[in-house]
């Protein structure tokens, strides 16, 4: 008996401090999260503070962040972005216009290196135009309308909006988002996913929020890196499905909520749509597409990729900027196994900052 009420004791000063713990996150939660944010900047957690909920285009960067710790695949790299959540320089600070605007996803974001040595910093540095990163992980067609059409409404002027479409918009754009006639963007199935109950105690509890997500990842930060000695790339297996679509011999592919051919023409429908917000605001647009090493190898240089954006850019494209023969040709005077070496991150499909160079002097020349 004696045991039994010290073990009840013990749960009552367990429930009581929980819940104490609760109530002081509820009020006190983000203040505490803000007063050690420089602390937190220099953890490897801090990346989970700074992609936020957007309430109309899905997620975003919160703005004047320095993460000087960031995890890259080899080393670490600084994560900055100016008084608008746009990725920059550190300390950057713009007024809302600008003469060109690059969107797109991690690929345009520039992840995993910071922003000087990304094809949208080269690009600046070289060029001296006064630019906009907009891209950001996970980003797609549903995206960028929204967003874009959200910040011209929020007094933000570009006179030129440059759209990097990527290998992996088509399986996000038709499997993940959602967009309705506001053209607000939110998650499929948000039901099924108990997402408004997901984001409440996100919002609500912002520090109980971190500390889950610190002790779900520590294990993994403290795991070694174990090295692959094997010279060909092992992607994981949501990459590789990604990379599929435009070489694929049939239509339907398992684990694609769309077909090819379906699934495109929602893109090109909600890309269509971006083209006349822009134009209604007398912006120009410009189209990039470039291969991930799934298409440099198993793909052809006139890939089915190019062929859907490359038709869709008549008469409303500025330029259409194609990255594929570049790489292609590359390829043909070595090989894929060198090129996918060369201008790629080990394991994976980004480009490192040799092949973010290759990207900075085409545009450079192109414009």
């Amino acid at each position: 008996m004696i045991l039994v009420k010290k073990l009840l004791n013990l749960l009552k000063i367990l429930l009581i401090t929980f819940v104490f713990s609760l109530v002081i996150d509820f009020f006190l939660g983000s203040k505490i999260l803000k007063y050690f944010d420089d602390y937190f900047a220099k953890s490897q957690f801090y990346e989970r503070l700074i992609r936020i909920d957007h309430p109309i285009y899905h997620h975003t960067l919160r703005e004047n962040v320095k993460y000087t710790n960031n995890v890259s695949f080899v080393d670490t790299y600084v994560l900055c972005t100016n008084n608008h959540g746009f990725k920059s320089k550190c300390d950057q600070v713009d007024n809302k216009d600008y003469e060109f605007a690059f969107i797109g996803d991690s690929f345009t974001e520039g992840t995993p290196i910071e922003y000087e040595d990304s094809f949208v910093g080269i690009f600046t540095e070289k060029t001296g135009y006064k630019t906009a990163n907009l891209g950001i992980v996970s980003y797609s067609p549903k995206i960028y309308l929204s967003k874009l059409n959200y910040l011209i409404n929020q007094g933000f002027k570009f006179d030129h909006v440059v759209v990097f479409i990527d290998i992996s918009d088509f399986y996000d754009d038709i499997n993940f988002y959602s967009i309705d006639e506001s053209l607000k963007v939110t998650e499929k199935n948000y039901k099924k996913k108990n997402l408004k109950r997901r984001k409440f105690l996100r919002n609500n509890f912002p520090l109980t929020n971190f500390y889950m997500f610190v002790l779900k990842k520590y294990k993994f930060t403290k795991e070694e890196k174990q090295l692959d000695n094997n010279e060909n790339p092992i992607f994981t297996d949501k990459v590789n499905l990604k990379a599929k679509w435009t070489y694929s011999k049939t239509d339907k592919i398992q684990g694609y909520d769309l077909g090819v051919k379906k699934g495109n023409q929602i893109m090109i429908n909600h890309m269509e749509k971006l083209y006349e917000v822009l134009s209604k605001n007398n912006i120009k647009l410009s189209l990039a597409v470039y291969p991930w090493p799934h298409q440099l190898k198993n793909d052809v240089v006139n890939s089915k990729h190019v062929k859907i954006w490359q038709e869709f850019c008549q008469n409303k494209c500025e330029k259409f900027i194609n990255f594929f023969p570049i790489f292609f040709e590359k390829m043909n005077n070595s090989s894929y196994l060198e090129i996918y070496k060369k201008y790629y991150f080990k394991n994976d499909p980004h480009f490192n900052k040799t092949g973010h160079k290759v990207l900075a002097a085409e545009l450079i020349r192109s414009f």
